[in-house]
């Protein structure tokens, strides 16, 4: 049960991370800023390292130039 939630809270902060680094893309500096010190702070208590947007991009299929495109 532990290693259950543990493995939730590790999607939960890659996602967090995730949607910090998107909303600093679109210019919502302060927000995305706030999102990636929060998800920082649990990606490092479960000792993971710290998503890209490419390594979403991969996940999901599509080509990392497709985020310069728009």
């Amino acid at each position: 049960m532990q290693a259950e939630a543990a493995g939730a809270g590790a999607e939960q902060a890659r996602l967090e991370y995730w949607a910090g680094l998107l909303l600093i893309h679109a210019g919502r500096e302060v927000e995305g800023t706030l999102a990636l010190e929060r998800a920082g702070v649990a990606l490092e208590r479960l000792d993971l390292p710290q998503p890209t947007l490419e390594g979403l991009f991969q996940e999901l299929g599509l080509e990392f130039d497709d985020l310069t495109e728009t």
